[in-house]
């Protein structure tokens, strides 16, 4: 997993599928990755990612929860109206494409 540190953001760059099948590797590479940065924002870029399951919106809330100032970037209109379901547009800045 690619992944950006520069002007305290950092900024995570997710690909393919977040399903049930992935989803815990995902989350522990994605720990591992914030757990030995040091940054005052971060961020989750979309533009690779092509499907998210319920299972991706858990390790999306579990990060949300652990830090307040997240923004999702380059978010494609089908995964956004996945978000808009939920909810997220009320918890978390969303950056459409």
């Amino acid at each position: 997993m690619k992944f950006n540190l520069e002007n305290d953001t950092l900024t995570i760059y997710l690909e393919g599928q977040l399903n049930s099948y992935n989803a815990e590797a995902v989350e522990k590479e994605i720990n591992a990755i914030v757990d030995a940065q040091k940054f005052a924002h971060l961020a989750l870029d979309f533009n690779d990612l092509k499907y998210i399951s319920s299972a991706g919106l858990r390790i999306i809330m579990a990060l949300r929860q652990r830090y307040s100032d997240i923004v999702l970037k380059r978010v494609s209109n089908d995964i956004n109206d996945i978000f808009t379901m939920v909810g997220f547009q009320s918890i978390i800045i969303i950056e459409r494409k």
